[in-house]
């Protein structure tokens, strides 16, 4: 880090913080049994459940986040400095997978917003809604109308505020209003600074890869302009919008620095307590209507099995007291497969001159909020779907039948960016990046506690290709990346691939073996930081699944849960805005029950 961007840094935290009743030490709490609702987790969906209860002013909260404060953190507020929050930073809870039997044993990050605001204080931004199928599918699998994605619509529209991008350029065409909020808490925008890969891409369209205006119709087959979660040049998370504005409100506290080890009955009858540490001692803090769990996908389903709600063979096996058997509690972990395909480019920008820029791009961030640090990850963004008429897909199609839930809906994504400007170094390697994304997984991994140590990190196993079908999703993704960049245009930006598996399957395109394509995957998968299912939710009455449609948690009292974990399926985008959705929902449903 240069000593420019030091003292940018230093200059830039020096911000006042909101005079909310944000408690940095849970010591602090004014009570501990006064509070109707205890919600777990201060991330994404907690933050707006508890934004949207405590609008009733006789409705009281206690926000519980085991991460610190998001107000006044540079490396949050700067859209692009994100990976500044990733793994090895305290903003992030810096799990690890197990190693993977189908990727070479290798472990996989499993990275969760450790802050307030959860993951969407330390995410890639991105607004995709995914595909109405997915939304309709989980309303016919959970029995609940209210999923379908009509029915959804006004929340999507409730949470979002869609804004002007800060380089003020003409955004005709670039999305539709008509699909878009403009008085909810939560700020969208198109990119705010162009770069010369946007009319690369753009230059790209055909009927092969067709335009489409707004992926956020229901139907989000084409490339189209990327939606992000930022506004006047900053991020906007679920702790900025649905937090930062309502600190003032008496019925709302937040403790930071609160790690919840688990919830249990007081009266052996319904969920009401608490448990947390502050440094190391135990504080129980009582709920007199509900205790809400919100500790996201990898957290929810940890506390609930330190607990005793789970699989009771399991439970006995590490000798934790059966609360109630429920076999499906870290089950069903779903996570889209990525691969990140590298280029090299034809022009690398030298390093001084690399450095110098990003300095520039630094500077001006903090006096205009304008500039490259506006970009979050690229511009553009394409979903797509295999060919149909390859046989083999025609195969698979055959053997496995419709992939996607809908025939308007994507297998997979094509994200196109240079790695340029969030880190000195990649802007003197200028590495063009291909992500391919398999949008349709069908393996399913768990979430389980580690005997050795049960309030340790969970084992997080996202067992990828474990369901053979997406090995096969994956290898289309990445042929139809290769055919996107097999213009003339894009052969004389591009040089040699990064790594030599890459460079082996490059050299055989169009007519890559298995055996090439396969090496290369299973080398190079890793997440796109979409996971979901861990507690998943079926119809009420199900003996499968974790939550009934209300959010409760079956056969318990007293405790639900409001977050990612809950979703049976991942939908075919980003699951940010679905987070949303499910959060908005909640909140409604939970006011009209008590």
């Amino acid at each position: 880090m240069s000593p420019t961007f030091a003292l940018l840094g230093l200059l830039a935290v020096s911000v006042p913080l909101c005079n909310g009743k944000i408690y940095e030490d849970p010591n602090e709490i004014p009570s501990l049994d006064s509070y109707d609702y205890v919600i777990v987790g201060g991330g994404l969906t907690g933050s707006v459940v508890a934004s949207r209860l405590t609008e009733n002013s006789n409705t009281s909260v206690l926000l519980l986040e085991a991460g610190g404060s998001h107000q006044g953190v540079y490396y949050i507020e700067v859209p692009g400095l994100q990976n500044f929050t990733g793994p090895g930073t305290i903003y992030n809870w810096n799990y690890t997978s197990v190693p993977q039997v189908n990727l070479l044993n290798n472990t996989i990050p499993a990275p969760r917003g450790h802050v307030l605001g959860g993951s969407s204080s330390i995410n890639g931004m991105w607004y995709t809604r995914g595909s109405s199928a997915d939304y309709d599918r989980w309303a016919n699998v959970t029995g609940d109308q209210g999923w379908l994605w009509d029915e959804l619509q006004t929340y999507f529209e409730k949470s979002e505020s869609f804004t002007s991008p800060v380089d003020g350029h003409n955004t005709s065409g670039q999305y539709d209003p008509t699909l878009h909020g403009t008085q909810g808490p939560l700020q969208v925008t198109v990119g705010g600074y162009s770069q010369s890969l946007d009319q690369l891409v753009m230059g790209r369209l055909d009927e092969q890869f067709p335009f489409i205006e707004d992926y956020d119709d229901g139907e989000p087959i084409g490339f189209g302009w990327t939606q992000t979660t930022i506004g006047n040049g900053s991020r906007s998370s679920a702790a900025t919008a649905y937090l930062d504005n309502y600190l003032n409100r008496t019925n709302l506290d937040i403790a930071v620095n609160s790690l919840v080890t688990r919830i249990s009955a007081s009266n052996g009858s319904s969920i009401d307590t608490v448990t947390l540490t502050a440094n190391g001692i135990p504080i129980n803090v009582r709920a007199r209507v509900e205790v809400l769990l919100a500790a996201g996908v990898f957290n929810t389903p940890h506390i609930l099995l330190n607990s005793g709600i789970g699989d009771a063979t399991e439970l006995s096996a590490m000798n934790i007291p059966v609360v109630h058997n429920l076999p499906s509690v870290g089950k069903n972990l779903t996570e889209q497969p990525a691969v990140s395909n590298l280029w090299n480019t034809s022009s690398p920008v030298p390093a001084a001159e690399a450095e110098a820029a990003y300095e520039q791009a630094l500077a001006q961030w903090n006096s205009t909020r304008t500039g490259r640090m506006v970009l979050a990850i690229s511009n553009t963004v394409g979903f797509a779907r295999m060919n149909m008429s390859n046989l083999e897909v025609e195969a698979l199609v055959e053997q496995y039948g419709e992939l996607a839930p809908g025939p308007a809906s994507p297998h997979f994504e094509l994200l196109p960016t240079v790695n340029a400007f969030d880190a000195e170094a990649n802007f003197a390697n200028a590495e063009f990046i291909f992500d391919t994304v398999n949008l349709v997984p069908y393996s399913r991994g768990t979430v389980t506690l580690d005997p050795t140590n049960l309030m340790g990190d969970p084992l997080i196993d996202y067992n990828f290709y474990s369901a053979p079908q997406d090995i096969l999703v994956m290898r289309q993704a990445i042929l139809g990346a290769l055919s996107f960049v097999s213009t003339p245009d894009w052969q004389e930006f591009l040089a040699d691939p990064v790594s030599p598996l890459f460079a082996a399957v490059v050299g055989e395109y169009p007519n890559v073996s298995n055996t090439t394509m396969d090496a290369y995957i299973r080398a190079s998968t890793t997440i796109s930081f979409h996971a979901v299912g861990s507690c998943s939710m079926s119809p009420a009455g199900a003996d499968w699944g974790v939550v009934d449609p209300d959010f409760h948690v079956k056969g318990v009292k007293g405790l639900r849960i409001i977050d990612t974990s809950i979703m049976p399926f991942a939908p075919a985008g980003h699951s940010q805005a679905a987070a949303y959705v499910i959060a908005e929902r909640a909140a409604d449903i939970i006011k009209a029950s008590n």
